[in-house]
């Protein structure tokens, strides 16, 4: 009964989930920062952005990308 329970909860949580997108967005690719993972040795891409006073224009994205030399060389 408690596992019952325990997915309820999670399916409406994420039933509750939403995302808000809007057609109003400037991406420059210089605003992409990577970094590599020391722990685990992956490397990731991220990304995050903020439009003044609209909290529907707001975002953070992060993906793992693969470890080239160049990746390596942008990484901070």
């Amino acid at each position: 009964m408690k596992k019952i329970l325990l997915v309820a909860i999670a399916a409406l949580g994420l039933a509750a989930c939403e995302v808000n997108t809007t057609g109003n967005i400037d991406f420059d690719a210089n605003d992409v920062g990577y970094f590599k993972d020391n722990r685990t040795g992956l490397c990731f891409a991220a990304v995050a952005s903020r439009k003044s006073f609209d909290a529907n224009a707001s975002g953070f994205g992060l993906t793992n990308v693969p470890c080239s030399d160049a990746v390596v060389a942008l990484a901070r």
